[in-house]
Parts: structure tokens; C-alpha cells; sequence
């Protein structure tokens, strides 16, 4: 996290004006930011008692915004504020230490990454150094994404906030100074604060937008305000007065970081606890502070910057090496944090974020000096582009390797399109009358073009696609904020009032993950006539009990084709196929025996034969085509037939197409 030089308070008589302070290092800031960098770092490793330790990076968000708005205001108050010398104050502060990590990440990935993984970190590299890595990310969250502990650069989310807000704030007071003055300047910064924490609030819920909540600036930009505030804001007080501000702000960070967690809404107006609690340290100035004064606090606060820049890639590491699980290896990656972190701040953070003397700066203006830095940065925000761009660099290994890494890539072209809680998509876009409804959750989505190769002469815009990402087609079951309850509902009418009664209708579904996954404590059951009634518990047997209703209704509407459940994997498929690759190009193919496909499925088949038994629906079985010779493939001929663990990739779904055709012959 970027944290400039503070300030201390001016001394009036006994008392002391707090917030409006001189240029000078302030020992209470220093301590706040180990307070937030230790809180980060213990959410991230999963200490117990820091499930919200997350609320360290607005802690530092709150600093960031004090210390700049005090160094434009000094600075302005004197006459000497350069928007050119601020921008490379800000620049020789960040770019160095993220540089340099971003440097050793791409030699350790050149090594070790398989080429989507390379890929990957290639465009994470070229968003973190370009400052605009909080819009990827927000763009890339979704059901498909990369899980978080896989995301080396995701932490420069945070880094990207402050510079765009760096960027934009000094040209803000500014203008806004120039037409209103000072006093002016002052309501319109409090009116900011207003509007950005009340977009940050509506956008939090979660029917909203609560991703673009979490990592965009303008519902964020109210925690740096918030600091800035605090300096144009000074109370003056004595010592009791500070104390008790002191310790009451460090209490309400501490509650944050201990009790709250990730279900709950955040940012949203939760984030007004450790807003306010760093507020009141600030505002208190207690220099000489037992809590953010003592030697402990000072070192980490000084190296805490390049720690929060280290300590996320050892996170990921753990998961990416499968030892997330050892109390050894995580309290060992927290010391390599540590470490790297001190080490970036000796050899690199230290020894650029100072400006030049005075009498090189006549000579050579700040932001020229800068040039060494920022053109080695901009190299490698042009490399990672370039890594991205040449899919990751696949001749570094055998062609093997990148011929399984790949299918990683080989899925739904229609994905981003259609696979999204909106209004049912016809794959091609078209409006017209579909020959088939692909209906169910991201399975459907897996497996709708195999279905379009299976339509006697068809087009894409033959198959109506309806699906909604991590929600089983059960009537009457409810997920989290009633997403899966409200779709459900809409998609037994569009197939009662849309098409014709003779369309058939294929349901596919993750089904093992609703029956006994990790996710099936999320769901519950209502009756669907009255919603606002108390819901049921998640049972399997009440699951069976509307998975046989709901195929049911609907077979009473139009033919319905039930796929039994897709043959899934342990292991992400593409991802295991080529790192074996790497070691032995020769490496033999993926599969499971058909006997560990029906003890993860039996009970489902039966509950699906039930359905047959009772309502006539006809059942598609994937295993003759995927499953030969007693063994499900996870791979054909050094190919995956997955694009992860359990979705169909695109050549995965040739050998499905001949099960489909089934519903046009029958039909």
C-alpha cells in the first residue's frame, strides 16, 4: 500500500491542534500502517481470530488520503505545488518496490508457469504497472474467473485505487480552489466524501453491483477523502482527550478485524468502523503512543508497504503448490513475506523514494530523475502485455504441453454473452423460434454447442440457451439473496408461454455439487406460492423431492431430456494434463474408473430413474461416449476433454454430440 511521509501536530500552549501538522515523520502513522499490514497479512493466511483483517487495506486507505491531502495543502499554502513533482513523488514511492516484484514473479513464472498461467500473469503485470489492475480484476470476477488464491498481482487492486485517485485529486482541489478558495474547497471535498460513501453503500448490496463496490474508485474514493478531512479538519484538545481518541479508534479496528468477515456487505457502511477508527488515531497524534510508538510497531510500519507487496504472492504460492493446508509451510510463507518484504525495502524502496538533494534537483528537475525507473517499468508493463499476448510464451516447452494447457481456453464462445442472470440468449443473438432449450447451470452452458452440432442442419440460433451460474433447475430452492428462487420461476414461464409446446428441452446441471458438494449448505427450499415463508433446510431427500417435480411440470409442457451427470475429475484436468507434460511429454492420458463415477453419482441415477419411471422424461447418458473401456477420460490422445475439473471444453463436447442427436431422432 502507498504511504507517503507524515506530518506531526503544531503545539499551541497545553494543547495541541491534531490533524493540521508540519512535514515531519509521525510515529503514530507509522505504527497504524503495521497495525493494517499485520491485519492484512493474518486475514490473508487465515490466522485464526482475523477473518477480517481485509479492513487493513482501508486503514491504509484512510492514511494515504491524509498524508496527500496535507502535502498539496502545505504545499499550496506556500506556493510551491508542482501537479508534475507530486506525480513523481508518488511514482518513486510505488513504482520501484511493485516493479521490482513484478520483475521476480516473471522470472520465477518464465520457469514454472504453464502458459495460460504465464498468460495470466502476464496481462496481471501489465494491468498492476499500468495502475489500472482493480478494473481487470473487476471485470474478470465471475463464475468462470481464476479463484483468488490463484492470482499472484491481485492485491495491486489497492495500488491501482490510490494511484488513479492520485492522479485525480490534486487536479480536483485545484480546480475547485481556484473557483471557491479554501473554504470553498473544504465543503465540496466533505460533499465528495458524501456521494462516494453513498454509492458505496447502494452498490455493496448484493443486488447491486458490490464488485465494482469493492474495487473501483469512486466507491472508494470517500476513505481517502475521509483522511483528508481529518488534516482540513484539526481539533484541538489535551492529553486525555487524545488518549481516549487514540484508544477508541484502535478499539474499532481491532472489532473490524476480529469480528467482521467476508459474508459481510463490503465495503458498504461497515467500512465506516475502521474509517473512523484510523480517523481517531490520526486525529489523536499520540507520537509517543505504547501502541504505535514502540520499536516493534515503527520496523513494521517502515517495511510494511513492500510486506503488503510480498506477502500475497507466498499466499498464492501455498495454493499453488497444494500446501495451503500445513501449519508449517503457511507459518513459513508468512516469514518469506517477511522477509521479502524487509529485503524490498533495504535494496529497492529505501534507496529510490527519496527525492534528490536540492542542488540536483536544480539541475535536473524531479521528474526527469525519475526516468531510469520509469522506463525499466514501462519495459516490463510492455513485456507483460507482450506475454499475454503471445499466449503466454508456449515454446518455452514441448508442444505437448501447450496443447493440453490450452483446453483450458477451449470453452462456450457464447459464454460471456449468455451465461449471466439476464434474460434467456439464443446463442446466435437471433430472435427467433428455437428447436431446442438448453436449460440448467453451468453445465448447460458447457455442452450447449455440442447440442447445436447435434441439430440435423442447424444454426446456432436453433438452440435457446438458458442458464444462471451456480443454481440448480429446482423449482423452490433459494441460494443466498433468492437469485436461484426468482430464475427458476421465470424460466418455467418462458417455457410455458414462449415457444412452441413441441420444442423440446434439455436439462443439465452440476448435479453431484447440489447433492453432496460444499455448496449445498447455501441452499434451502420454499414453497414457491408463498416465498416470504419460512424456508427448509437443505436435505438430499427434499432434493430429490423437487428434482423430480420440477422435471415433471415441465415434461407436462414439452419433451424433456434429462443428462445424467457428467463424468467430473479431483484435479483440474487441462492444468494436470500439461504439468505431466512438462516432465514427460509422453506422459499418458487422464481418466478415472467407471466405479468412482458411480460412488460420487449413484444415488442421483436413481433419483433420475425415478423421474423416467414416474413422468416419462428421457435420460441422456454421457458414459457411453466418455467412458469406454471402463474408464471415464479426462484426456484423448494428449488432449483434455475438460476445460477444469468438471465443465466440457469445446473438443470435449465432439464426443457428446452423438448423445444429443438422440433428441432429434426421437423427436
Amino acid at each position: 500500500m502507498a504511504m507517503s511521509i507524515a506530518s506531526r501536530w503544531r503545539v499551541r500552549g497545553k494543547k495541541e491542534v491534531l490533524g493540521g501538522s508540519a512535514m515531519n515523520f509521525r510515529n503514530d502513522i507509522n505504527g497504524l500502517r503495521a497495525f493494517a499490514v499485520l491485519a492484512v497479512v493474518l486475514f490473508h493466511f487465515d490466522v485464526p481470530g482475523f477473518k477480517g483483517g481485509f479492513l487493513g487495506v482501508d486503514v491504509f486507505f484512510v492514511i494515504s488520503g491524509y498524508l496527500m491531502t496535507s502535502i498539496i495543502f502545505r504545499r499550496l499554502s506556500k506556493d510551491s505545488f508542482s501537479v508534475l513533482e507530486f506525480y513523481g513523488d508518488r511514482a518513486r514511492r510505488i513504482i520501484p518496490a511493485l516493479a521490482f516484484l513484478c520483475f521476480a514473479l516473471g522470472v520465477f513464472g518464465w520457469l514454472i508457469f504453464l502458459p495460460s498461467e504465464f498468460r495470466a500473469f502476464g496481462k496481471a503485470a501489465g494491468s498492476s504497472l499500468g495502475f489500472f489492475s482493480n478494473i481487470v480484476y473487476w471485470r474478470e470476477a465471475g463464475y468462470f474467473d481464476t479463484r483468488s488464491h490463484l492470482k499472484w498481482l491481485l492485491h495491486t487492486w489497492s495500488l491501482s485505487v490510490e494511484w488513479q485517485f492520485y492522479l485525480l485529486y490534486p487536479l480536483g482541489i485545484l480546480l475547485v480552489r481556484k473557483l471557491f478558495g479554501r473554504r470553498g474547497t473544504k465543503i465540496a471535498l466533505v460533499g465528495a466524501a458524501l456521494v462516494s460513501f453513498a454509492a458505496c453503500v447502494y452498490l455493496s448490496d448484493p443486488t447491486k453491483w458490490p464488485t465494482a463496490a469493492f474495487f473501483l474508485l469512486p466507491t472508494r474514493a470517500w476513505e481517502m477523502i475521509a483522511g483528508g478531512l481529518v488534516y482540513l479538519f484539526p481539533l484541538t484538545a489535551g492529553r486525555p482527550v487524545r488518549r481516549t481518541l487514540e484508544c477508541i479508534g484502535l478499539a474499532m479496528i481491532a472489532y473490524g478485524a476480529v469480528m467482521f468477515n467476508e459474508n459481510n456487505e463490503w465495503p458498504g457502511y461497515l467500512a465506516l468502523v475502521p474509517v473512523l477508527g484510523t480517523a481517531f488515531v490520526i486525529l489523536a497524534a499520540r507520537r509517543h503512543s505504547i501502541f504505535t510508538g514502540n520499536p516493534l510497531a515503527q520496523f513494521i510500519g517502515k517495511i510494511s508497504y513492500s510486506v503488503y507487496l510480498w506477502h500475497w504472492p507466498f499466499v498464492v504460492a501455498l495454493t499453488y503448490f497444494d500446501r495451503e493446508g500445513s501449519l508449517r509451510w503457511r507459518a513459513a510463507a508468512i516469514a518469506g513475506g517477511f522477509v521479502m518484504g524487509y529485503l524490498s525495502y533495504a535494496l529497492v524502496e529505501s534507496k529510490t523514494r527519496k527525492p534528490p538533494a536540492r542542488d540536483e534537483a536544480r539541475a535536473f528537475p524531479r521528474f526527469i530523475t525519475l526516468r531510469p525507473i520509469l522506463a525499466f517499468t514501462l519495459l516490463l508493463a510492455i513485456g507483460g502485455g507482450s506475454i499475454y499476448a503471445s499466449q503466454g510464451v508456449p515454446n518455452r516447452f514441448d508442444r505437448s504441453v501447450f496443447i493440453a494447457d490450452s483446453e483450458t481456453y477451449d470453452t462456450n464462445p457464447h459464454r460471456t454473452k449468455c451465461h449471466m442472470m439476464i434474460d434467456p440468449c439464443d446463442v446466435a443473438n437471433k430472435q427467433k423460434e428455437s428447436r431446442v432449450v438448453v436449460l440448467g447451470d453451468s453445465h448447460a452452458e458447457a455442452i450447449a454447442e455440442a447440442v447445436v452440432d447435434a441439430v440435423p442442419n442447424g444454426k446456432p440460433d436453433d438452440v435457446l440457451l438458458i442458464t444462471i451460474e451456480g443454481c440448480p433447475t429446482i423449482y423452490g430452492i433459494r441460494r443466498g439473496n433468492g437469485d436461484c428462487f426468482d430464475q427458476d420461476r421465470k424460466y418455467i414461464d418462458i417455457l410455458s408461454r414462449d415457444q412452441s409446446a413441441k420444442t423440446p428441452v434439455i436439462i443439465a446441471n452440476h448435479w453431484s455439487q447440489y447433492w453432496s458438494g460444499p455448496t449445498m449448505d447455501d441452499f434451502a427450499f420454499v414453497n414457491p406460492e408463498q416465498p416470504a415463508q419460512t424456508s427448509t433446510p437443505f436435505t438430499t431427500e427434499l432434493y430429490r423431492e423437487h428434482l423430480l417435480s420440477t422435471v415433471c411440470r415441465i415434461s407436462k409442457i414439452r419433451p424433456v431430456y434429462l443428462v445424467e451427470p457428467i463424468p467430473e475429475f479431483d484435479f483440474n484436468v487441462p492444468l494436470t494434463l500439461a504439468r505431466e507434460k512438462m516432465r514427460d511429454p509422453k506422459a499418458p492420458d487422464l481418466s478415472i474408473t467407471m466405479s468412482d463415477y458411480v460412488q460420487r453419482n449413484g444415488a442421483l441415477l436413481q433419483a433420475m430413474h425415478q423421474a423416467h419411471d414416474q413422468c416419462g422424461i428421457h435420460l441422456l447418458d454421457p458414459r457411453p461416449f466418455l467412458c469406454p473401456d471402463g474408464k471415464c477420460m479426462g484426456s484423448h490422445d494428449g488432449r483434455p476433454l475438460y476445460s477444469d475439473f468438471h465443465h466440457m471444453s469445446e473438443y470435449g463436447n465432439r464426443f457428446l454430440v452423438p448423445m444429443f442427436r438422440r433428441v432429434f431422432e426421437q423427436g
